[in-house]
C-alpha cells in the first residue's frame, strides 16, 4: 500500500479503469492502481477528482490538503463518529486530575526527545552539554509538577532551551531558534512543513481512536485548533520531523539555495526542496519505532496504537505510557 503526495502544482488525479491517473496541461505524469493507494496528499494547487474522491473515501482512504506554506487545510476522512461515552471521558479528563497527569507526560516525553537528540549532537559538540544538563534539570521539575498551567510553562521553556541549543549546529543554515508564521530560515521551513504533515498523520489517528480532535489536555482549546491531536503529536515532532530534517541538512540532501524560495518576508520549501523532504518524512514514518516498553513498529503505526491507548487511559482502563526516544536517537 502506497501514500500517493500529489505535489506537481496544477496536477489533476482522475480515476481510470480502477487506477489514479495524474495529469498536468494534458500529460500524463504517471498512475497508480487505486486499490493500491492507502492515504493521499493533496499539496497546495493539485486537483483530484469528484470520482477519485468519491472511490478514496468510500473505501476508507482518507485524504490530506496540505497548503504550500506548511499549513494544514483539513482532512477528508470517513472515519465512524465517536462512541459518546469515550467523549464523555474525554471532556471530564479535559478538567480534571486525570487529564493534567496525561498532560505531564506529554511534556515529559519530548523534554527526553529532545535531551536524546542534544546528547547525540553532544558527541561532536561538547558545547551542548550545558543545554542537556539545564534539560535534565527541567525534567525533575516537570515530573513534580501537575499544575496544568506550570506544565504548560515548562513545555515553551523546553522548546526554547533546545532550540537555542541547536542553533551553533544548524548556522550554517541560518537556523537562529524557532520561529513560524512567516518562517524566517530553510530550517524552519522545513520544519513547518514536515509539522504540518505529521499533524495530519496524528489527526487521522485521534479521530479513529474515537476521540475528538478539538478537546485537548496540554494545549488551551480555542476555534479551529486540533488540541488533541496538538497533544499526542508532541510525542512524535521530535523523533519523526526533527530528526528528518536535521539530518536532511547536515547530509546535503537539503540546501538552503537550491530548495527553498522566498517570498512576502517569509523563506518556504520550493516545488524540488518539497520532492526532497516529503520522501524522507514518509521513509521516517515507515521507519521502525521502539517504545520504551518494547513492541518496535513503525513511526505510522505507533501513532496510531499512541492514539488508542490514550483513548483507554482517559476511559480509566489503564494507564497511558507515552513514546519518546532512547538516549541514542536512530
Amino acid at each position: 500500500m502506497a501514500v500517493l503526495h500529489l505535489l506537481e502544482q496544477g496536477a489533476t488525479a482522475r480515476l481510470r479503469a480502477g487506477r489514479i491517473c495524474v495529469e498536468l496541461d494534458g500529460h500524463a505524469l504517471g498512475e497508480v492502481p487505486a486499490r493500491k493507494v492507502r492515504q493521499v496528499a493533496l499539496h497546495g494547487n493539485v486537483r483530484l477528482t469528484t470520482p477519485a474522491l468519491q472511490f478514496f473515501l468510500g473505501n476508507g482512504v482518507p485524504v490530506l490538503y496540505v497548503s504550500l506554506k506548511g499549513a494544514l487545510h483539513g482532512v477528508a476522512s470517513s472515519c465512524a463518529l465517536a462512541p459518546p461515552a469515550r467523549l464523555r471521558a474525554q471532556f471530564a479528563a479535559a478538567t480534571s486530575a486525570v487529564g493534567a497527569g496525561i498532560a505531564q507526560l506529554f511534556v515529559l516525553a519530548k523534554l527526553r526527545s529532545s535531551l536524546a537528540v542534544l546528547t547525540a549532537f553532544r558527541r561532536t559538540r561538547p558545547e551542548l552539554a550545558a543545554a542537556a544538563a539545564q534539560l535534565h534539570a527541567l525534567g525533575g521539575k516537570v515530573a513534580a509538577c501537575t499544575e496544568l498551567e506550570r506544565l504548560r510553562g515548562f513545555e515553551g521553556l523546553c522548546a526554547r532551551l533546545y532550540y537555542a541549543a541547536l542553533q551553533r549546529p544548524l548556522a550554517a543554515y541560518g537556523f537562529t531558534g524557532r520561529n513560524r508564521r512567516p518562517p524566517r530560515d530553510p530550517v524552519n521551513a522545513a520544519l513547518s512543513y514536515g509539522y504540518a504533515l505529521l499533524l495530519a498523520q496524528v489527526q487521522l489517528a485521534t479521530l479513529s481512536a474515537g476521540l475528538h480532535p478539538e478537546v485537548g489536555l496540554l494545549h488551551a482549546e480555542s476555534r479551529r485548533n486540533p488540541a488533541m491531536s496538538l497533544d499526542l503529536m508532541e510525542e512524535f515532532r521530535v523523533p519523526v520531523v526533527d530528526l528528518t530534517v536535521f539530518r536532511a541538512f547536515l547530509s546535503g540532501a537539503l540546501h538552503p539555495t537550491q530548495h527553498f524560495r522566498d517570498e512576502a518576508g517569509g523563506i518556504y520549501l520550493s516545488d524540488a526542496g518539497r520532492k526532497v523532504l516529503v520522501p524522507l518524512l514518509e521513509a521516517r514514518l515507515d521507519a521502525e519505532a521502539k517504545p520504551p516498553e518494547g513492541g518496535a513498529c513503525p513511526y505510522r503505526t505507533l501513532i496510531e496504537r499512541q492514539a488508542r491507548r490514550l483513548a483507554a487511559a482517559l476511559e480509566g482502563r489503564r494507564p497511558y505510557s507515552p513514546f519518546y526516544l532512547s538516549a541514542r536517537p536512530t
